[in-house]
């Protein structure tokens, strides 16, 4: 995708208004990459409350320059809009209150060995006696030297009357050491629940601790207390600040609980937000929500939307319970037979209803779908609502998050049905050698077929799920353009992207995810002024070093809400 360099005096653009206005923040002397219909890119922007003035040359920005005006000398540094999180967990709140148990980059923890010395020094940092219950999150184990998951006796041994539960990085599944399953009542007789599995030793029914999809509800974990409200908007405001400092202007809260929507929304009515916050209720509190005249849904208040509802139809793909209409390559945990391709979370029936009721009630899907069996079942459950409802899902713009192992013929649909893909290109780095290994080079080269997708004409963005994957989208933005692996090889090099392209699936495509471009997504005259200074121009550095640009400046409606020091 070419850049056109540069927009001449005459090519200036300004927002139309009743009388003329000054101009109350001009950025001069920069490189202001637009990312509008033409990727053109400006030397000036002029901000007036809140939106963008108007966008050329120096010489023309700065003729809106009055009394009062503040004149910015960008010294030719890199504006960019304000990126757009396609998906994330923002309400992951409380980072402290579980020890972080992630391989790097996300943690220190490289064995199980280490893994455990980390939940006793989280034991002995926060003061916990024996009994008390412990949690963890973020191990990977294809990142362990073990190549395993932990076992319940892994933890027994330093945790023998302590309840101890740790959460995959993949956050689809966790193991409970034995005083845990024991509180929670889970034994040899326990059925798997429907939409997950209790993995047990080979040759018996005894758990082994793994606890994947819908069992992990069976733990009896207690309920923190809970913090005070004016405690809660701080600790939101910390978050704000902390997606502010990646650029990120507007975040997703994806699978938002009661409690949360609660908060997000006391937030919004004490104008306690400074991003906006696309709220996605979890089905399994739609009906709540609905019947609740609070709220309402596809409306941006106070910087508060609720945006749609997310359904999880499957698991991770690292952890083998996404679901596949071929099967895994290699052993997958609790598995007994020949042809182990994962499960779907939902019947097909439950995805029917689902889906006739968002589009019943005009409000949008937002479906996790890993697998390309679970993608064939949301097809499936779209045609059926378009079908009895005679009418077309293009204009609700359906979502599919991860979408991550997509098939070139369901691309072909998503396109006929208005479908978009939230890809999740991180993946490349972080298990493209797993799924190479798991699946096979042919599925793990299309993983997040970003490239492909738009040769078909079809608008994606992309997203880090954190805390699966740093809340970072430079880093993203650098695995979309490189697709390098852990170990240096590069997954599915015809799905790279340029530069640009990567930067647009997370400002403009985002805005168009939610439906929100004609005010946001990009540099243009009337939209808000979201806006990011890097410290170099991602469209001319080497690919490679994308990563390692910096946010200097987060400006969101015209107001600085983070500076680097």
């Amino acid at each position: 995708m070419k850049i056109k360099k540069s927009i001449a005096a005459a090519a200036i653009s300004f927002f139309p208004l009743a009388a003329p206005l000054a101009a109350q923040t001009l950025y001069v002397n920069g490189r202001i990459i637009t990312v509008d219909a033409s990727n053109q890119v400006a030397e000036a922007l002029a901000v007036q409350d809140g939106k963008i003035l108007a966008v050329g040359t120096t010489e023309e920005i700065l003729k809106q320059k009055r009394t009062g005006s503040e004149v910015v000398d960008l010294q030719q540094k890199t504006v960019v809009p304000g990126f757009i999180d396609g998906h994330s967990h923002f309400m992951g709140l409380f980072r402290g209150q579980a020890v972080n148990l992630g391989s790097p980059p996300m943690g220190s923890v490289r064995n199980i060995a280490d893994l455990v010395s980390a939940i006793q020094q989280f034991q002995r940092d926060k003061g916990l006696k024996e009994g008390e219950w412990i949690q963890g999150f973020g191990y990977d184990q294809d990142q362990l030297e073990e190549k395993r998951h932990p076992t319940k006796e892994d933890l027994d041994r330093v945790f023998p009357n302590t309840p101890v539960y740790i959460t995959n990085i993949n956050g689809h599944m966790g193991v409970a050491n034995s005083a845990a399953l024991k509180i929670s009542g889970i034994t040899s007789e326990t059925a798997d629940p429907a939409g997950g599995a209790i993995e047990r030793k080979k040759g018996s029914q005894e758990p082994t601790g793994l606890l994947q999809e819908s069992a992990k509800g069976l733990l009896k974990i207690p309920a923190k207390p809970k913090a005070s409200l004016e405690q809660q908007l701080a600790e939101l405001r910390e978050q704000q600040l902390y997606y502010a400092s990646r650029g990120i202007t507007t975040a997703q809260d994806g699978y938002t609980s009661l409690p949360s929507l609660t908060l997000l929304k006391a937030a919004a009515d004490r104008g306690a937000l400074i991003i906006d916050i696309e709220a996605l209720p979890g089905a399994h509190i739609l009906d709540q929500v609905i019947d609740n005249p609070a709220y309402k849904f596809g409306e941006l208040k106070n910087h508060l939307k609720l945006a749609g509802t997310k359904q999880i139809a499957d698991g991770s793909p690292q952890g083998k319970t996404a679901y596949f209409s071929k099967p895994y390559l290699t052993d997958v945990p609790g598995c007994t037979h020949d042809e182990c391709n994962g499960f779907p979370n939902i019947t097909q029936e439950q995805f029917d209803a689902f889906i006739l009721k968002t589009f019943q009630h005009n409000i949008r899907p937002f479906v996790h779908c890993n697998g390309d069996a679970t993608i064939d079942m949301y097809l499936t459950a779209i045609r059926n609502a378009n079908d009895k409802l005679g009418k077309s899902s293009n204009a609700i713009r359906p979502v599919t998050i991860h979408s991550q192992f997509v098939r070139p013929d369901q691309l072909d649909s998503y396109k006929d049905l208005g479908i978009i893909p939230a890809f999740f290109s991180n993946h490349a780095f972080f298990w493209g050698d797993v799924h190479t290994r798991n699946l096979g080079a042919e599925r793990a080269n299309f993983l997040s077929p970003l490239k492909t997708a738009g040769k078909k004409g079809i608008i994606a963005t992309n997203h880090t799920d954190y805390p699966v994957t740093p809340i970072d989208q430079l880093f993203l933005l650098w695995t979309s353009v490189n697709r390098e692996t852990r170990s240096g090889q590069i997954v599915g090099p015809e799905e790279r992207l340029t530069p640009i392209e990567g930067l647009r699936a997370i400002t403009i495509n985002g805005a168009y995810q939610y439906q929100e471009e004609s005010i946001k997504g990009s540099i243009e005259p009337g939209k808000l002024a979201d806006l990011v200074i890097l410290s170099a121009d991602i469209s001319e550095i080497d690919p490679k070093k994308i990563k390692d640009v910096e946010i200097l400046e987060t400006i969101k409606e015209g107001k600085s809400i983070y500076k680097k020091r």
